[in-house]
C-alpha cells in the first residue's frame, strides 16, 4: 500500500506525498459506494499514528500534514463527485495548494521545493483528470453505442435484436418454472397508404405517435415489460405474470387508445387503427413456434377488416 512507504528521506517523502494524495483521489473518483468515503477515514489514522509510533516526533509534522490532506481529499471528493469534471480537478488542485502550502509553513519545506512540489502536484493532477476525461468519454461512448445496438432510434423502442434475446430468454425462463408468458404483435392498418398519401416523413411520425401511446399503456399495466419494434409497422409486447383473459384485455386496450390518436399531418390531424394477434405459451412452445402462432393471429386481425384483437 502506498500508505505505509517507509517515510526516510524528505525530498522523497514529499514526491511521494504528491503520489499518494493522487492515487487516493483516483481511488475515490471510481468507487461507486459512498461509504467508502467514510471508510477510508480508518486506515489515514492508521498511518498517521503508525507513523508518530515509528519515527517519533521526527517526522510528526509530515505525517500530521499528510494525514490531514488526506482526510480533506476525501471531504471535497465526496461534495464534488456529482457535480462536474472542473469542479473535481478543482478540489484536487485545492487540497495540493493546502498540502504545500503547511509543508512550507510547518514542516520547515524550502521555497524552492514548496514550488518545485505544487508545481509537480498540479502537473500530475492535470494529466490525470485528462485520462479520466478521455475514459468516462469513452465508456459514455460504448454504452451509448450497446444502447443504440438494442434500440430503434426512430421510436426510441426496443429493436428486433432485443426482441429475440429477450423474448428467448423469457420463454425459456417460463418453460423452467411452468408459468405461461403472453405475447401481442399488432400491425398499423393501412400504413403503405399513409407511406404513399402523405410521405415517408408522415409515416415516420405515425410510427414515433404509436410507439409512444404503447409505452405509456404498457407501463401502466406491468412496469417492467418493454415494447420492441419488430420491423416496418409492426411492434410487439410481451408480459409475464398474466393469463389470456388479461392479455386480451390489455390488447383491447392498446387497441381503443391507437384508434383515438390524433397524429398532425401536414395541415390536418390523422386517425388510424391497429391490428392485433396475441397468445399465452403452451407447453412445449420454442421461440419460432410461438411467434408464428401469434403472427398468424395477427394475419387473421387484417384479413378479418382490421382494427380488432384476434387469438384464435
Amino acid at each position: 500500500m502506498a500508505f505505509l512507504v517507509i517515510r526516510l528521506n524528505i525530498p522523497a517523502i514529499l514526491e511521494y506525498d504528491n503520489l499518494q494524495l493522487l492515487m487516493l483521489f483516483f481511488f475515490l473518483f471510481y468507487s461507486k459506494e459512498k461509504k467508502v468515503y467514510w471508510r477510508l477515514t480508518v486506515p489515514v489514522l492508521f498511518v498517521l499514528f503508525g507513523e508518530l509510533a515509528l519515527f517519533g516526533e521526527k517526522y510528526w509534522q509530515w505525517a500530521v500534514i499528510f494525514c490531514s490532506s488526506s482526510l480533506l481529499m476525501v471531504v471535497i471528493t465526496y461534495l464534488a463527485r456529482q457535480k462536474s469534471y472542473f469542479l473535481m480537478w478543482l478540489g484536487s488542485v485545492s487540497v495540493g495548494v493546502f498540502f504545500w502550502s503547511l509543508e512550507l509553513l510547518v514542516a520547515s519545506v524550502s521555497f524552492s521545493e514548496f514550488i518545485y512540489g505544487l508545481t509537480l502536484y498540479v502537473a500530475l493532477s492535470s494529466f490525470l483528470f485528462i485520462i479520466i476525461i478521455f475514459e468516462s468519454h469513452y465508456r459514455k461512448q460504448i454504452i451509448e453505442n450497446k444502447r443504440l445496438a438494442m434500440f430503434d432510434e426512430m421510436t426510441d423502442t426496443k429493436n428486433y435484436r432485443s426482441f429475440v434475446k429477450e423474448f428467448g430468454q423469457s420463454l425459456q425462463l417460463a418453460g423452467e418454472q411452468q408459468k405461461p408468458i403472453a405475447f401481442i404483435m399488432l400491425d398499423i392498418d393501412h400504413f403503405k397508404l399513409i407511406n404513399d398519401t402523405y410521405g415517408h416523413l408522415s409515416g415516420n411520425q405515425v410510427l414515433k405517435f404509436v410507439a409512444v401511446d404503447l409505452i405509456n399503456n404498457t407501463y401502466d399495466f406491468d412496469s417492467q415489460a418493454d415494447v420492441y419494434r419488430l420491423g416496418g409497422e409492426e411492434f410487439g409486447i410481451f408480459l409475464t405474470n398474466t393469463n389470456l383473459a388479461e392479455t386480451q384485455k390489455f390488447a383491447q386496450k392498446c387497441r381503443y387508445s391507437l384508434s383515438q390518436l390524433a397524429v398532425p399531418i401536414d395541415n390536418g390531424m390523422l386517425h388510424l387503427t391497429a391490428s392485433f394477434g396475441c397468445d399465452i405459451s403452451r407447453t412445449g412452445d420454442d421461440f419460432n413456434t410461438f411467434y408464428q402462432r401469434v403472427d398468424h393471429y395477427l394475419y387473421q386481425a387484417k384479413i378479418n377488416g382490421g382494427n380488432n384483437v384476434n387469438n384464435f
